[in-house]
């Protein structure tokens, strides 16, 4: 591979790769978002690209050079990552309150306390799919159908990810079909490496994660139809 086709090949991963590097103790908010942020980043990377390079083989190379292609790789990397964000947020909050017990008070606020924050560090051009509001709007509705009392099972909670790989992925309908089975699990198991990972960086009678009481505030100022 020359090295034009090289830069062509990372072009697409740059915007989000940087993301992912050593992780340091997970104790406070900001690396909590550094963690959710990262992991969100490379497995939707890894999985997309994965896929595309499975499906496509050889002629992968020729096709990431192909502009039109190459736009509907980055719409697709975009809308997995966004899905993922949703999906490693509600995880980590459920796992913090599985181990803290009543020593964390877990909602819908904080929740979006977390991801407002994460999407605070995430490069523009990532946006360009999906705005930053819409991004937003779209984490409150899965929001309302989440319950917080509820058992966390790995892989109802990250459904969203697994959906949007799946939906996104520039793959014949045809070839999703018949790849569906292999491409879920191939995500699922992905994301228990996560949660493994999550487990062993954080240190949960420390972690200290409080409620922005002006986000609650706002949360009643948003029109439901926005």
């Amino acid at each position: 591979m020359n090295l034009e086709v090289f830069k062509g090949f990372l072009k697409p991963v740059l915007p989000l790769i940087k993301f992912f590097g050593r992780q340091n103790r997970i104790e406070e908010l900001e690396s909590l978002c550094s963690f959710v942020s990262s992991r969100s980043s490379y497995v939707a990377q890894v999985s997309l690209y994965g896929y595309l390079k499975a499906r496509a083989g050889m002629q992968y190379v020729s096709m990431i050079k192909d502009p039109l292609f190459a736009s509907s790789m980055k719409t697709a990397r975009d809308r997995i990552f966004f899905a993922c964000l949703m999906d490693l947020t509600l995880h980590v909050l459920k796992t913090i309150q599985a181990r803290k017990k009543q020593d964390f008070h877990i909602s819908d606020t904080l929740a979006r306390q977390l991801f407002s924050q994460t999407l605070a560090t995430i490069p523009e051009e990532v946006f360009e799919s999906l705005k930053r509001e819409k991004v937003i709007l779209e984490f409150k509705k899965r929001l309302m159908r989440n319950d917080w009392s509820g058992i966390d099972d790995t892989k109802e909670t990250f459904s969203g990810s697994r959906s949007a790989l799946l939906e996104w992925a520039p793959v014949v309908e045809e070839f999703k079909i018949q790849d569906e089975e292999i491409v879920s699990n191939s995500i699922h198991f992905k994301w228990l490496r996560v949660c493994q990972e999550f487990e062993k960086l954080t240190d949960f009678e420390k972690i200290q994660i409080e409620e922005d009481s002006d986000l609650r505030d706002r949360k009643q100022e948003i029109p439901e139809g926005s």
